[in-house]
């Protein structure tokens, strides 16, 4: 799961610098946008929360969470017979 949020936040991380870098070089090709410094601030902000997203990503690629193992039940305390389905299979 950490692999496919890193490669996810890599994709936008790319995606949000090339939209602030046409909203600072060419803002002309971006229709439809009143204010290219708030736009390029939001973009900006969408690329930092990707660039943490990516790091914490990657951390967690590398240092999986430890799953802690369940208790096995020794003996016959919790072992119970399926009594529900009585029918099933019979027809």
């Amino acid at each position: 799961m950490s692999t496919t949020c890193a490669l996810y936040s890599f994709v936008g991380l790319i995606f949000c610098f090339w939209v602030s870098i046409l909203l600072t070089k060419q803002p002309f090709f971006m229709t439809g946008i009143d204010d290219f410094d708030k736009a390029k601030d939001n973009a900006l902000g969408a690329m930092g929360l990707f660039a943490v997203t990516l790091v914490y990503s990657i951390y967690k690629v590398y240092n999986p969470t430890v799953e802690k193992e369940e208790e096995e039940v020794v003996g016959m305390e919790g072992y119970q017979l399926n009594t529900g389905a009585t029918e099933y299979g019979s027809r």
